[in-house]
């Protein structure tokens, strides 16, 4: 099984009977393929018996709705997939064509143009989107509060050395101005914005898949994430990109893109993923703070 938050579900055949029967009488599964590039819901591709392919969704932690109102939300800024049928746990979407951005990496500036389409998608307050489009606010005292959080956690502190520790800390009180700024943001926040959830077909952005940790906040975040990813020398596509996109820049973009992303590398020590995973983040972590 491959590094994964959450074990694979099992596929049901009930659960697609009755979209099966909505859409032609006589069809019948062809092809049942589990896809394996995300790290949380379980996904399978079902070809039918008259060659169309839709997407059979299993939720470990988010909900049907949730996807309903975000594909609602960006369906004319960013290529979604429609939501054809759901029940408590479960979604049937449609098929969205294209090849991973961690396939054809040379598209990298085009994925960064969507994530400036996004972020010009703004709410009233930072934190968690409801699906009626109320805000609930995040559960830490922003991004200062939540790295003071995590390394006072006891994982963190046994995996990160007493050196970075420390140097996180004075890091985190030389840039509080920094991180108050990025807590005022309220833009539309993919929060998983990584190659693998990017789909490109005919040089431009096809899909964007797994909405899960979406939410109200700085698009830095999907900027460290995409930065993570992505070889240095790649780097000025994505500036370039993000700007042809609408956005301004400020000179310390890659900066705040880097503590941004901090945040995810710390919650990834924390969590239930592998301790191979869990050393790269750390290697992440020193290479940054010991530079």
């Amino acid at each position: 099984m491959r590094d994964r938050r959450h074990p694979y579900q099992a596929f049901d055949s009930k659960l697609i009977s009755p979209f099966l029967e909505s859409v032609g009488t006589h069809l019948t599964i062809y092809t049942i393929e589990l896809c394996t590039t995300g790290r949380s819901n379980t996904h399978y591709k079902l070809t039918l018996s008259d060659g169309s392919i839709y997407i059979l969704r299993l939720y470990a932690q988010s909900k049907p709705e949730q996807d309903a109102y975000i594909f609602n939300l960006v369906k004319d800024v960013v290529p979604v997939p429609k939501l054809l049928a759901q029940g408590p746990r479960w979604a049937i979407l449609s098929f969205l064509s294209g090849k991973l951005l961690s396939d054809c990496p040379e598209h990298v500036g085009k994925a960064a143009t969507a994530i400036a389409h996004l972020a010009a998608i703004q709410f009233k307050a930072p934190g968690h989107l409801q699906t009626d489009g109320s805000i609930t606010p995040f559960g830490f005292a922003g991004l200062s509060g939540y790295i003071a959080q995590q390394l006072d956690h006891p994982v963190v502190q046994h995996w990160l050395s007493p050196t970075t520790l420390i140097r996180l800390q004075k890091l985190q009180h030389q840039e509080a101005s920094l991180l108050q700024e990025l807590d005022a943001e309220t833009c539309l926040v993919h929060g998983d914005f990584n190659p693998t959830n990017i789909l490109i077909q005919d040089g431009q952005v096809s899909g964007i898949l797994d909405w899960d940790y979406c939410h109200s906040g700085t698009p830095y975040m999907d900027i460290g994430n995409l930065l993570r990813y992505t070889p240095i020398n790649q780097h000025q596509q994505i500036k370039v990109g993000l700007e042809r996109g609408g956005m301004a820049l400020p000179p310390d973009w890659q900066q705040r893109a880097e503590w941004v992303d901090l945040t995810s590398q710390l919650e990834f020590l924390t969590s239930s993923r592998s301790d191979a995973f869990k050393q790269q983040c750390v290697d992440r972590i020193n290479r940054y703070v010991l530079r």
